[in-house]
């Protein structure tokens, strides 16, 4: 019960439902799951483990304020965290994967130029995650897991720019061909220029004017 409550809250938060820094109503949430407090505290740790929720003991829960300290943290380490991946996973990569990537690039571009921004996030992944998951390590895996489901709160704040997709199908276009050509240095440095322009984009959307600096800000508000 406490993994529903959690993937259900989990979501409510991602999908923008419960606004950062909302505080969130247990008794609320009780009725409407039919469970007792025991799941609901068990699901708020793990939230509050995921950087999702701040608990203040005798001051109830809250949604985890956005700041741009966070937003740059996280694709920072993104960048690099990526890079690597990608970089180990080349090797591994078979001519088969390589079609499958060149179907999603194509895929990608259609969308792209029909103005469908919104269907390129799933996509998005699914290119990247299909280099990154030729690494085969499992803790890097989960690394980028996490980092992926963290910036999200981010990436999900704005809807993608028609400049940005734009660019990023040039950007996923210099990946593809690294791939192709078996040169890692090549795209280690693709990659991480991929995660880098959309941290920059993020940090010019119009939303994020209203990101406070830091998390000692973010915690004033």
């Amino acid at each position: 019960m406490s993994e529903t409550v959690l993937a259900e809250l989990r979501k409510d938060i991602l999908s923008g439902k419960l606004t950062p820094g909302t505080k969130i109503d247990q008794n609320q949430l009780k009725q409407r799951f039919g469970v007792s407090v025991i799941p609901l505290r068990e699901a708020f740790k793990q939230l509050q483990a995921e950087g999702y929720v701040d608990i203040y003991p005798h001051r109830g829960i809250r949604v985890k304020p956005l700041c741009r300290d966070e937003l740059e943290d996280l694709y920072l380490v993104r960048a690099e965290v990526e890079a690597l991946a990608a970089r180990l996973a080349l090797k591994n990569l078979q001519d088969r994967d390589l079609a499958e990537l060149r179907d999603c690039f194509e895929q990608m571009t259609r969308l792209t130029g029909a103005g469908a921004y919104k269907r390129l996030v799933s996509l998005n992944r699914k290119f990247h995650y299909k280099i990154y998951q030729a690494c085969r390590r499992r803790h890097l895996l989960e690394i980028l897991d996490d980092l992926w489901l963290r910036s999200s709160r981010y990436r999900n704040l704005v809807t993608v720019q028609p400049s940005r997709a734009r660019s990023a199908i040039q950007e996923h276009r210099q990946i593809l061909e690294a791939c192709v050509a078996r040169d890692a240095a090549a795209l280690a440095q693709a990659v991480r220029r991929n995660v880098d322009e959309t941290r920059k984009m993020l940090g010019q959307a119009p939303d994020s004017e209203h990101f406070p600096a830091s998390a000692t800000e973010a915690a004033l508000r």
